[in-house]
């Protein structure tokens, strides 16, 4: 009877250890990711191509930037729902957005928002929220997930890049059936006032078939909701304030990628068409923007070779003059555009100069191929001044590029490319002629190194140069 009880109270003690430990077993997983980079730039007569003289507003800049991205991944135990939080820091260009000090030096104290902490004293409050979302697979339906937060929005993705590529807070439907799958989101560019019907809201669709294991298409389209999506600046002695409305419709892109695999040799095709309401400021009214662009590639490894050729075509206004900006950015709290209007001059009147989306979000060619002119796209830099910053809109072009690999650590490369104005002329004249060239090592396998050059000998103006390179530690 003594041992039975003895027996008894080593169970309960036992089980009564268990009991806890097994509470405390995890009922999710918790994973890290991200990236450090660290940017220089130097360059020399990108933007307008002119050569001018000290103080002049001299077209040269040489600049260091760094940005740091954490992504952390909460996901349920049965992999049926997760939480994705990625906070970025950056990007800061060194000496630039004020510190703790240095203000003797001609700089600012400001520590308060993205991108500052640059200046001497190093201190910036600059944390930036890049993803926030949850997703999760929709009860009783197989193959479908909804994502509700800030996450990453794509538009006719490839070949090089997709024709739209930015961040922004919606919801994204996904069903997958194979062959078939389909993506419905919609995200909101503007709120304006909470209290009025004057939001801007993109809504898009994309179906994709899998013909084979190596040949996909999708059928995509675009439209953006524009309430209010102009407003009249305020000026004396027209002080009305107007606010102008685009139809339900008014504003789209359409278009559809394929891709495909004919024995090592990767091909890939993107058509778009885009109608887009804009106000002009000369006519007091609306004025539409529509046209067309094809982007194709062919990548292929040719023994140590990896090469690339890239074409595009866009099409332009004589009254669009390729490499300018309108000023019809959009001011916070004012209703105006949702995104900068780009590469374009003199809003008069109508064009048919294929619009982009949203600025500096769009096609930027591949590595080696107009690397200066389109944005350093493969360093992954920011805008620095190229008049041509990820958008091609009312150009057209051809290029090509190779990397060898020196070593299983070390490949270096190079690529030429011609790109013309479709209409009229650019700020480059007619056309202009990129070379480019570099090299990429990897120190191990978080930390590269890579390195670019670039010559642009343009139809008309000066030449222009830029370098820039990169040190990346991925985990």
């Amino acid at each position: 009877m003594r041992r039975a009880r003895a027996f008894a109270v080593v169970g309960a003690l036992v089980l009564g250890a268990a009991l806890p430990a097994q509470a405390q077993q995890p009922s999710f997983t918790v994973t890290f990711g991200g990236e450090m980079r660290v940017i220089g730039y130097v360059w020399d007569n990108v933007s307008d191509f002119t050569d001018t003289a000290d103080g002049k507003f001299k077209d040269s800049d040489s600049r260091y930037f760094q940005r740091f991205r954490l992504v952390t991944t909460v996901e349920s135990a049965d992999k049926r729902a997760k939480a994705v939080w990625a906070l970025e820091i950056g990007d800061i260009t060194w000496g630039s957005g004020g510190g703790a000090s240095g203000a003797e030096y001609g700089g600012t104290t400001t520590r308060v928002n993205p991108g500052v902490g640059g200046g001497l004293g190093s201190d910036g409050v600059n944390v930036e929220t890049k993803h926030l979302y949850v997703q999760f697979d929709v009860p009783f339906v197989p193959g479908t997930s909804l994502l509700l937060g800030a996450h990453n929005i794509l538009f006719l993705p490839g070949p090089a890049l997709p024709f739209l590529d930015d961040d922004a807070l919606g919801i994204q439907l996904n069903v997958r059936s194979d062959p078939i799958d389909l993506q419905l989101w919609t995200a909101k560019a503007d709120e304006n006032n909470r209290q009025d019907a004057d939001d801007n809201d993109l809504y898009a669709a994309r179906l994709g078939l899998n013909v084979t294991k190596d040949t996909r298409v999708t059928v995509e389209g675009l439209v953006v909701n524009q309430q209010c999506f102009a407003r009249r600046v305020p000026v004396a002695p027209a002080t009305t304030g107007t606010c102008l409305d685009a139809d339900f419709g008014d504003t789209f892109w359409i278009g559809g990628t394929v891709g495909t695999k004919i024995a090592t040799v990767s091909l890939d095709g993107t058509v778009v068409y885009g109608k887009r309401a804009l106000f002009s400021a000369a006519n007091n009214t609306n004025i539409e923007e529509s046209g067309y662009g094809i982007n194709v590639s062919a990548r292929a490894p040719i023994g140590l070779l990896s090469t690339w050729i890239n074409g595009w075509y866009t099409t332009g206004d004589k009254n669009r003059i390729v490499g300018t900006t309108a000023s019809a950015a959009r001011s916070p709290g004012t209703g105006q555009d949702f995104s900068t209007v780009s590469n374009t001059s003199r809003l008069n009147g109508d064009s048919d100069k294929l619009p982009i989306p949203v600025k500096g979000k769009s096609w930027g060619g591949v590595p080696f191929v107009a690397e200066a002119l389109f944005g350093h796209r493969t360093l992954g830099g920011p805008e620095i001044g190229q008049s041509l910053y990820q958008d091609p809109s009312g150009t057209w072009g051809v290029g090509g590029s190779a990397t060898y690999a020196l070593a299983p650590a070390l490949s270096v490369g190079g690529g030429a490319a011609f790109v013309g104005a479709t209409e009229d002329n650019g700020v480059f004249g007619d056309h202009v002629v990129e070379i480019d060239t570099g090299a990429t090592y990897a120190y191990n396998a978080n930390l590269s190194f890579q390195l670019i050059a670039s010559y642009l000998i343009p139809d008309s103006g000066d030449d222009a140069w830029a370098v820039g390179w990169r040190a990346r530690f991925a985990f």
